[in-house]
């Protein structure tokens, strides 16, 4: 449509729609494999020519030229193996006519022959390499070697470590080619960890000038250099990585000299070095990790919204100053002001973006932009925030308890007919072990299910009577101490013990397969664990048919419900809170006070 109201003309033959698989030039390129890859008969038309030169000595300079050709169009995706395209090309130059012969010397054979090697066992595919440079620094990768001494390497937690061999040291002239020495230690990695670096294009620092060239121009005319870098080329093509070297002088090399001199040092000081500048980004990098792995995924979210917020308001307010000079108290209540009057965003919302913006301002070693030194509340913004509240509190979410009451009435419900025999006996249990264990929706339920995080059946103890469930992470839990949920018989229809039996039985005819201690506790017929949108909407298919409505309903009404009947069965108030793991006096949201008791006070009253 947009062409044609422009009149550009197009050819339907040459055109194609918006796809995610494109052939351009040869080449399919794949955006949803992230791959790009050659048609298979172009591979067998390559490894047909390889094997007839390979073994010859001369040959026709247009037969090379046509060699190099498939090689020219291969290397657009194998970025590796450019280099020898190079030495072929200028094996080719020796010659002026195409019916002249070439001589095939010894190397270019043994280079046509790893050639050979690799594409025999490739698939044609090729991953997408990562547009960003990382350097072996940021892999927390190291290698070096000294003459006297040894080889060594260190790449994370792991590590190698080798002695020279007498014939070894020999054939590389030892104290005359230091090169080859430097060399071995890097592919020696490579075959260990290469697997590691899929997808990556990696910036080696050496201190070596000599072994810089060799690796980036892969061609040396020392024929043991040259093995060494066939293989290094071979473990590129196969683990899909690219590697170049960048040179630094040996003084800001600490790490890598210290491992190859077999210096005593501690471990931990070996991997990082205060005399170099990229350790210390490095260091640099694992603080600001560690800043953010001290806030919970959930939180890290809600501050990444706050603080895009913010640029934004800074942005439509033509405010021309780098984010760290807006941490102004005029700005701070411009921005809230904003929050109010332009996006009616919720008081507790705009909260949650200022502890972003404080988060952020301390962070970077600013003073806290919100509250005086003494921790009390600035004047400015607390008044704004209070206003907030008062434009909020028309537009708040309700959501209703399922007491118990409720709950009876859904597991009557859920008798096996309702979805099927598996369905209604996974939501017994996990309705009732929510309810009576006051468990948060994230707590039993997933998005995406990681048994490092999540419930699974080796955090299930259950016996004739009781059960115990472990929490590997909950909300209070900050340092992921882990919590113990246990949950007693009942002897009624919301026993938890009892439906717990019953989804047990079920679960282990369905998937005896997927009873291994690391699958997840509650697992959906499909095979997958339970996820909050799958059991909140049958919980509302659920209550929708008693004829109520059900939108009112959340995976957190089982939470309210649970302080709800407690607070009515006359629970004390410290035990409410232990039940529920409350920290604070949050749980006085979830209690309220019902007509009939304030009925029975003005009776008791009226006595007196």
């Amino acid at each position: 449509m947009v062409f044609k109201k422009l009149n550009i003309p197009l050819s339907p033959s040459k055109t194609i729609g918006p796809v995610t698989s494109l052939e351009y030039l040869g080449i399919i390129l794949d955006t949803d494999a992230f791959e790009a890859r050659i048609p298979v008969d172009k591979i067998n038309r390559m490894c047909n020519l390889i094997h007839q030169l390979s073994r010859k000595k001369r040959c026709t300079k247009r037969e090379l030229l046509q060699l190099i050709g498939h090689f020219n169009f291969a290397t657009r995706i194998i970025i590796p193996g450019r280099s020898f395209l190079s030495y072929l090309f200028h094996v080719s130059c020796s010659v002026d006519e195409l019916h002249y012969h070439v001589r095939l010397g010894k190397e270019a054979r043994i280079d046509l022959s790893m050639w050979e090697e690799f594409l025999t066992r490739w698939n044609g595919r090729s991953l997408f390499l990562e547009s960003s440079l990382i350097t072996n620094v940021d892999l927390c990768l190291f290698t070096d070697a000294a003459g006297s001494y040894g080889y060594d390497g260190i790449f994370g937690s792991k590590w190698f470590s080798g002695n020279w061999d007498d014939d070894f040291i020999r054939l590389a002239h030892h104290k005359r080619n230091i090169t080859l020495l430097e060399l071995m230690p890097i592919v020696i990695s490579a075959v260990l960890w290469g697997a590691n670096w899929s997808r990556r294009r990696i910036i080696f620092y050496c201190d070596n000038q000599a072994l810089v060239y060799i690796l980036n121009k892969r061609r040396s005319a020392n024929s043991i250099i040259m093995m060494f870098i066939r293989r290094l080329t071979l473990l590129s093509l196969k683990y899909n990585f690219h590697l170049m070297a960048l040179h630094i002088a040996g003084a800001t090399n600490g790490i890598a000299d210290a491992i190859s001199r077999r210096v005593t040092v501690c471990t931990k000081h070996l991997q990082f070095s205060l005399y170099s500048s990229s350790s210390f980004n490095f260091i640099k990098k694992l603080t600001r990790r560690y800043w953010l792995l001290s806030l919970a995924p959930s939180t890290r979210r809600s501050y990444a919204t706050g603080l895009r917020i913010f640029q934004q308001f800074l942005f439509f307010s033509n405010i021309k100053r780098r984010l760290h000079q807006c941490f102004d108290e005029q700005t701070i209540q411009y921005f809230i002001s904003y929050c109010i009057g332009v996006l009616h965003i919720r008081s507790s919302s705009i909260r949650s973006y200022l502890a972003a913006i404080r988060y952020y301002c301390l962070r970077i070693g600013r003073t806290d932009p919100l509250r005086h030194s003494n921790g009390t509340w600035k004047f400015s913004v607390n008044t704004l925030l209070k206003t907030a509240e008062k434009f909020n509190s028309r537009s708040q979410r309700h959501r209703l308890p399922i007491c118990s009451k409720l709950l009876s009435r859904i597991c009557h419900k859920l008798n096996g007919s309702f979805f099927d025999i598996y369905w209604d006996s996974l939501l017994r249990a996990s309705l009732c072990c929510a309810f009576y264990g006051f468990l948060r929706p994230g707590e039993f339920t997933v998005n995406k299910f990681n048994a490092s995080r999540n419930l699974t059946l080796s955090d299930m103890h259950i016996n004739r009577n009781s059960a115990t469930f472990h929490l590997k992470r909950s909300k209070t839990d900050r340092c992921n101490y882990g919590v113990y949920i246990r949950y007693y018989r009942t002897n009624n229809c919301l026993c938890p013990i009892s439906h717990l039996h019953t989804y047990i039985k079920h679960r282990s005819k369905l998937f005896g397969h997927l009873s291994s201690n690391s699958s997840p506790m509650f697992i959906m017929p499909t095979g997958r664990a339970l996820t909050r949108t799958e059991f909140v909407k049958r919980l509302r298919e659920v209550i929708s048919s008693f004829g109520i409505n059900s939108s009112l309903y959340s995976g957190h009404s089982l939470r309210i419900g649970a302080a709800l009947t407690a607070a009515k069965a006359g629970l004390p108030i410290y035990l409410i809170k232990i039940l529920g793991r409350w920290s604070s006096e949050a749980y006085r949201r979830y209690i309220s006070v019902s007509s009939s008791t304030i009925s029975n006070a003005f009776l008791l009253m009226s006595k007196i």
